[in-house]
């Protein structure tokens, strides 16, 4: 048996206020690393970090490149012994051209067993086995299920044997249902960087965060205790948060310090802090350590946890941004899609954090089925006072269904939601005029303007409130490349990254 696994090259979009960039593969990586420990020989075609410097047109948006390896060229790439071949696809915008490089790997190995790993698969496995040539779709979390998979395709065993996957059998599908959750997380293998060409992706700073220097991605726990109806986290994860030994975190950390001499973490999770005493530990470990290093949690964290204690052990161990998610202003919403968040509280958060001089954005999505007017009103007015607060950033974006949400299931359910690539790739059109209106109450264009109007209003307050700051970290993002905000990655892609996107984008037409 020989294991090939594919990352499909990532998808560029230039459209409205965000530019998108693929970032490491860390879900593929753990897959690997899993392969390894197990004794399977394998190889890795990474579509995208292979050629991050290549762009080549989408099919069928010109507001849209694909970035990475042409398409043929990935399979070409495939080793010929190949038996197996495993694609990772995180999120369902990557799924159009995932589907596209898994035809073209079917036609030129008709003989190999197909498996789809990650949370588009797992959230629509019937999409996928019945519109592409995917043999089985690996659900939920997957180092355990895909080497059991192996184990008994290797065998001739049935697959109905494997928990945690999904396939077709006379025209039915079977669904064996989600693996139980790996409770001993430590005992996970580390990612298996080496076989994917990571140093390309540091040298270009192709990573979620702001440009704090070279980075890297890191998970520290997995899954999340909560369950947004927005969020396709409970279908992929459950709703069981397990955090790794804070010890262990601090070992990876220095590993990749020593070994490709970064300086800046990445937390990938779906919210690293929901317990205060780990956070205190964690940060502890580092300081005692005496690693000089930054990290940030990009993705977002919970606020509950936050005090002065906390606030000022996360800046002393070298974080320097991180994210809350308030969603909305409007507390009845908040409680339709169960979203646990109390808004007093979390403004005392935001006042503690700002105050020990973390770097913070807040997130919020607007347009969900029970929006209103009024509804956003109270939103807006949420944004005005973070801005007043001193909050760094703040991101509004569109409502768009998550495949395996509930609010997806709901929407398909009643007819609202046609499972094209159009849209599987719909989030990427958070920022434009394009994606729709979800809510009956809020049109798609009333929706788009005060999205639009929200942006202006904390931009224009936070200046206002807050000039020298501004120009402060303006500077140093222009003149050193150092990002200390969303709005200077921003303004630092407007300046320099679209003209060379747009001069690569000429070169390959």
């Amino acid at each position: 048996m020989f294991v090939t696994l594919i990352n499909p090259p990532g998808t560029k979009s230039f459209s409205g206020l965000q530019m998108h960039v693929p970032n490491p593969p860390i879900g593929l990586a753990y897959i690997a690393a899993a392969l390894k420990a197990a004794g399977i020989a394998y190889a890795m075609v990474d579509g995208a970090g292979a050629a991050l410097d290549r762009v080549s047109p989408y099919p069928g948006r010109d507001d849209f490149l694909v970035q990475g390896l042409p398409l043929d060229e990935i399979v070409a790439r495939i080793p010929p012994h190949t038996t197996v071949v495993g694609f990772g696809c995180m999120f369902s915008t990557l799924w159009p051209l995932t589907r596209m490089v898994a035809e073209r790997v079917r036609a030129a190995f008709p003989d190999v067993l197909l498996v789809l790993g990650g949370e588009h698969g797992t959230a629509v496995p019937e999409t996928v086995l019945r519109s592409s040539p995917f043999d089985v779709v690996v659900l939920g979390e997957g180092e355990e299920t895909f080497v059991s998979l192996l184990d008994a395709h290797g065998r001739g065993a049935p697959l109905s044997e494997v928990k945690g996957i999904a396939f077709l059998s006379d025209d039915a599908m079977v669904d064996t249902g989600l693996s139980a959750r790996r409770r001993t997380v430590d005992d996970i293998p580390l990612p298996d960087w080496d076989s994917l060409p990571i140093e390309d992706y540091i040298s270009r700073h192709q990573m979620n965060g702001v440009n704090l220097g070279r980075s890297m991605p890191l998970l520290a726990t997995r899954g999340c205790p909560y369950q947004c109806t927005f969020c396709s986290n409970p279908g992929m994860w459950t709703q069981r948060w397990i955090a790794r030994d804070p010890r262990k975190v601090v070992d990876e950390i220095a590993l990749y310090v020593a070994k490709y001499r970064v300086t800046n973490f990445d937390f990938q999770d779906l919210t690293a802090i929901v317990k205060r005493q780990w956070a205190i530990d964690f940060c502890n470990e580092i300081i005692a350590r005496g690693l000089k290093i930054t990290w940030q949690m990009p993705s977002g964290t919970r606020s509950e946890t936050f005090d002065d204690e906390v606030a000022d052990l996360l800046y002393r161990s070298g974080c320097r941004a991180l994210a809350f998610a308030p969603e909305s202003g409007d507390e009845a919403l908040l409680a339709e899609v169960k979203k646990q968040v109390k808004l007093d509280k979390l403004l005392e958060a935001v006042r503690v954090a700002l105050k020990r001089g973390l770097n913070l954005s807040c997130f919020f999505v607007i347009g969900f089925p029970g929006e209103t007017d009024e509804t956003m009103d109270r939103t807006l007015a949420l944004v005005r006072r973070l801005a007043i607060m001193g909050v760094h950033d703040v991101s509004v974006t569109k409502f768009v269904p998550y495949p395996g949400s509930q609010l997806f299931q709901q929407l398909q359910q009643s007819g609202r939601i046609h499972l094209d690539d159009a849209f599987f790739v719909s989030p990427m059109d958070f920022y434009t005029q394009e994606a729709p209106s979800y809510s009956d109450n809020v049109s798609t264009s009333r929706l788009y303007w005060m999205m639009i109007w929200m942006f202006v209003n904390f931009y224009v307050l936070s200046g206002l409130t807050h000039p020298f700051r501004t120009l402060r970290i303006l500077f140093k993002a222009v003149v050193y490349g150092k990002e200390e905000t969303r709005y200077a990655k921003w303004f630092v892609d407007r300046i320099h990254t679209r003209r060379k996107w747009r001069k690569l984008q000429q070169q390959s037409t």
